[in-house]
């Protein structure tokens, strides 16, 4: 386990977002990990829908970071996610013309698929790094600056060549990791790849 993962470890909700605020992946990551099952758990008792489920609730954490500079927190980040879960269920309902149904409780099996869901979590995230690690010296380079938050012409001016070919390079890295990540669900790979993989979807 990295330190910065510890460090995370030891904030409260509120301290990592105001990391998040700040742009902090590592921060992000970690209330993740904090949440999503959790919320996921929450989101297949109403909807009875393993991917329907899924989808939802990555769509609450995408929201969360694209919208981090606008979120002001009235209460708890668990009342905030609650909150925001049971709008997301009703507003599925109401386009779907569906009635929600709501078990007691989870099943055996329904626990064994969450903790699946994790493993293939964590397995993205060592794929998604082994397979920056694995472009071209100079393709990685411009991929890891790039996800610094320099722009392309930052880049070119710091590695000094020209911006077309930072540009080259970004596209390169853009489609040899989508590649590699192909097996994992759309989904899933999308949302990764939005908040830690942010330049695939800027070029």
């Amino acid at each position: 386990m990295s330190a910065n993962r510890i460090q995370f470890i030891e904030f409260n909700d509120e301290e990592l977002f105001s990391e998040i605020k700040l742009d902090n992946h590592q921060a992000f990551e970690e209330l993740y990990r904090r949440y999503f099952y959790r919320l996921l758990n929450d989101a297949y008792k109403r909807l009875h829908d393993r991917d329907q489920s899924e989808e939802l609730v990555q769509e609450l954490f995408v929201n969360l970071w694209s919208k981090r500079h606008q979120i002001l927190l009235a209460k708890t980040f668990d009342a905030y996610f609650h909150t925001s879960l049971r709008n997301a269920v009703i507003s599925f309902f109401r386009k779907n013309n569906k009635v929600a149904e709501y078990p007691a409780d989870y099943t055996e099996q329904e626990a064994g698929q969450v903790t699946y869901e994790e493993i293939t979590y964590n397995d993205l995230k060592t794929a998604y790094e082994q397979s920056v690690q694995e472009l071209p010296e100079k393709c990685r380079h411009a991929y890891e600056l790039f996800e610094t938050g320099l722009s392309i012409q930052e880049i070119a001016t710091e590695t000094n060549v020209s911006p077309k070919t930072i540009e080259s390079h970004l596209l390169k890295a853009r489609n040899v990791i989508r590649q590699q990540l192909r097996e994992y669900s759309l989904v899933c790979t999308s949302l990764f790849l939005t908040i830690f993989g942010q330049s695939l979807d800027l070029l």
